[in-house]
């Protein structure tokens, strides 16, 4: 990250959708943000620094995204850097006319991906789940190949322990049709609590929309209540010298 520099990171990143809406027919969508000097220098008062570039890089620090602009980013690592534009609507059938089909859009100023880059990522995917210690494995199908990427993003209060716990996937790796993107709040992390919510739900859209007969996945483990955290924290006052 250091070597490409923040205007690259950023430049990626916005490309990919993040910091900007994805043209949902939404009122309430949010753009989520990609951090850059000028909103730091704005909203911080100080500089951009190199560990600011570098938490940027992994998806930390001040990067805000919705589950929606990960679900299209999922989406665009499976067919290879299209940045499809979501809709609500597939078509529309009036009462007396004649039946119109709303064909999907690109997303304007998308991704440019080299081949054999994009090429590692998925098969880095593919073996965080399959891999005996891959971060994924509980999100392991056994007649469906899944690949996927974890996440876990602390948040709130500093040293309060709080998760955004995270998993993005698409199936089948070697034609994928479905991409998914799931998030926990206050998880254990994106391996513990998000994975076996995937393997759940990718379980059910292979058997119920494929056909298919995969067993049903281990009952889910409940999240725990997060760690109240207080408002604030008093100060014990100084002594008199």
């Amino acid at each position: 990250a250091l070597a490409c520099g923040p205007d690259a990171v950023q430049e990626m990143a916005r490309a990919c959708g993040f910091g900007r809406k994805t043209g949902i027919s939404l009122d309430f969508e949010r753009p989520g943000l990609v951090p850059d000097t000028e909103w730091k220098r704005r909203e911080r008062r100080d500089g951009w620094r190199d560990g600011d570039t570098c938490n940027l890089s992994i998806g930390q620090g001040a990067l805000l995204v919705t589950p929606l602009q990960m679900g299209l980013y999922a989406a665009a690592l499976a067919n290879g850097g299209t940045l499809w534009q979501p809709r609500l609507v597939r078509e529309i059938v009036p009462v007396d006319g004649e039946r119109q089909e709303i064909a999907p859009a690109k997303a304007p100023d998308g991704p440019h991906w080299i081949e054999r880059h994009i090429r590692v990522v998925r098969e880095g995917m593919r073996d965080a789940v399959n891999q005996p210690d891959g971060s994924g494995k509980r999100a392991r199908l056994e007649q469906v190949t899944v690949a996927a990427k974890t996440g876990t993003a602390e948040y709130g209060v500093k040293g309060a322990g709080r998760k955004m716990t995270w998993m993005i996937a698409f199936a089948p790796f070697e034609s994928p049709r479905y991409a998914v993107a799931l998030l926990v709040e206050d998880g254990v992390s994106g391996g513990t609590t998000a994975a076996p919510r995937v393997k759940q739900l990718l379980t059910r859209v292979f058997n119920e929309v494929e056909g298919l007969a995969l067993p049903p996945p281990p009952p889910l483990q409940a999240v725990p209540d997060p760690v109240p955290v207080p408002e604030s924290v008093p100060v014990p006052e100084e002594e008199p010298a």
